[in-house]
């Protein structure tokens, strides 16, 4: 078997499917998975249960831990409802949870985001050579501090602030990650005797009153979030540990560094920043409403180049609600996978292609199209079974009504493509995805060829016939396409009688054109053939 597809899939809550780990915690798995309700990607956190210290069973000890516990997670499943009300941008969204049945686990359904972590960021940079722009650092940083602010609102308390927590996505949204999981390893903010030997957050970045064991609160986090400035505009962490000093001490006892020791270009007003947020007392730290707004200038300001493109995290401040650019055709990100990426067997290949039908059979289109896109990328050194792999990718595409991305994929390799049945539906797959998306030209070509190869009796070529006579006089060639309508009359009336509404919609049509095709020119694609002509696509 496959390790694509597993022997036996792995469902709970009779909806998630289970897929591939994306990462794992103290407290916890993440996994993505798919929502088989709506057919989407989904990240999963299954929480892990912790047991208690040891204590004699049945004894007043463990009935205090088990008292505990539950009040942990309860505790936690309000603070995530009380964190997806927010329907934050920076936060990923969420869809469900619950305890799963069999294990009494608590599991988490979220946004599946796709990016990179600021930690890796930090880490492909040369900053002694290149740093990422001031810019680039300050729009980080105030877009978790307005994260931030709205969660403070709602005695939210994230606790984990660290670049590896901090994600930034399409479009530059930072999305700040892992709020349940933090929220459950510190599901109170004034400890209790039961959580003696529970650490919560990363020595790093911990406040001074984290580390103690003191109550956290917003200014932990507004700590935190100082030490992720200090580290994105230097990066390097603002104390080291050594075999004599431990970050704790450091934290409690070492006054702030100066950003400027390492990058000279560090403006006076973010160096005074990153020292109130790095103020021992949790007083003298500003809101993350405060860093927000001094860094919002910063952040805005249009600047020297730095990673630009789609993931710039300034570009939610240079080109608000602007589109995100995409390249047409592209396929989205790829999810997370386990599988293997050795080259793809021809028995691997039947065998998906098997799966495939099945999931299009139950509508799990989205399923579907991520095994043949790694399919198609396992294939890559094997023309032909690529070829066989992006053939049923785009009958798949098809299926699921995903037009841009049948139309790149079919432009590619229809001229790869062999004669035969799959040549010809391919064109008319082609044809009217072009047509679906606007681009008429294109779409006329495909399907003109499509009705050279079709046969008569295809059940496709009344369908086409009647797009392309819809279409042609959006391009002048109006003549031609009355030609396509008139003949394809008699067709509709030897098939549901003179007087019948195909009939009659169709003799509608042909009087628009005669009286002024440029009344076409704004509905070229001849959509209304799937109001006015039966669709088929098998």
């Amino acid at each position: 078997m496959s390790d694509v597809i597993p022997a036996e899939e792995w469902v709970f809550a009779d909806r998630y499917r289970v897929d591939a780990p994306i990462g794992t915690g103290g407290m916890g798995a993440v996994w993505s998975g798919y929502d088989r309700h709506l057919d989407r990607r989904v990240a999963i956190k299954l929480m892990r249960n912790t047991p208690g210290p040891a204590a004699t069973f049945g004894s007043a000890e463990r009935a205090a831990f088990n008292e505990a516990a539950e009040a942990d997670r309860e505790r936690f499943l309000r603070e995530i409802r009380t964190t997806a009300r927010l329907e934050l941008p920076g936060i990923p969204a969420v869809y469900d949870f619950g305890v799963e049945d069999s294990t009494g686990r608590i599991y988490l359904v979220m946004q599946l985001v796709y990016g990179q972590t600021l930690e890796d960021l930090i880490a492909s940079r040369n900053y002694g050579a290149d740093p990422w722009p001031i810019t680039w650092a300050a729009a980080i940083t105030a877009q978790v501090a307005a994260t931030l602010v709205d969660v403070h609102r709602v005695d939210v308390v994230h606790r984990d602030i660290k670049p590896s927590n901090l994600m930034v996505t399409d479009g530059g949204v930072v999305k700040v990650l892992d709020f349940g999981v933090a929220i459950l390893r510190g599901a109170s903010a004034l400890p209790r005797l039961t959580q003696v030997g529970l650490t919560v957050g990363s020595p790093p970045y911990m406040p001074p009153e984290q580390a103690l064991g003191n109550p956290v609160g917003p200014a932990s986090d507004v700590y935190a979030l100082g030490c992720v400035l200090y580290e994105a505009l230097t990066g390097r962490v603002p104390f080291v540990e050594t075999t004599s000093r431990s970050y704790q001490d450091h934290h409690v006892n070492t006054p702030a560094p100066w950003a400027r020791a390492w990058r000279a270009d560090v403006p006076s007003d973010l160096e005074n920043l990153i020292a109130r947020m790095l103020a021992k007392r949790p007083a003298d730290r500003p809101t993350a409403e405060d860093v927000y707004e001094t860094l919002l200038p910063i952040a805005a300001q249009p600047g020297h180049a730095g990673p630009g493109g789609n993931r710039d995290p300034r570009r939610p401040f240079l080109r608000p609600l602007a589109p995100a650019p995409r390249q047409r055709g592209a396929a989205p990100a790829p999810k997370p996978t386990s599988a293997t990426s050795a080259p793809l067997s021809i028995d691997e290949a039947i065998e998906i292609q098997q799966r495939v039908g099945d999931l299009v059979q139950d509508s799990q289109f989205q399923q579907a199209i991520d095994l043949l896109d790694e399919a198609v990328g396992r294939a890559s050194a094997e023309p032909a079974l690529k070829l066989e792999m992006q053939v049923a990718l785009a009958s798949t595409l098809w299926f699921a009504d995903e037009f841009s991305r049948v139309a790149a994929v079919l432009d590619e390799i229809l001229p790869k493509v062999d004669g035969g049945d799959d040549l010809t539906v391919l064109y008319y797959y082609s044809g009217v995805s072009h047509a679906e998306i606007g681009n008429i030209d294109e779409a006329v070509k495909q399907l003109t060829e499509f009705l050279v190869l079709a046969e008569p009796y295809d059940p496709l070529h009344r369908d086409a016939t009647y797009r392309l006579g819809m279409m042609l006089p959006a391009v002048g060639r109006t003549s031609e396409g009355l030609q396509h309508l008139e003949a394809l009359r008699p067709v509709l009336v030897a098939e549901y009688g003179p007087d019948s509404v195909h009939v009659s919609t169709l003799d509608r049509r042909i009087a628009q054109i005669r009286r002024g095709p440029d009344l076409l020119r704004n509905s070229g694609n001849g959509k209304a053939a799937s109001d006015d002509v039966d669709r088929r696509r098998d």
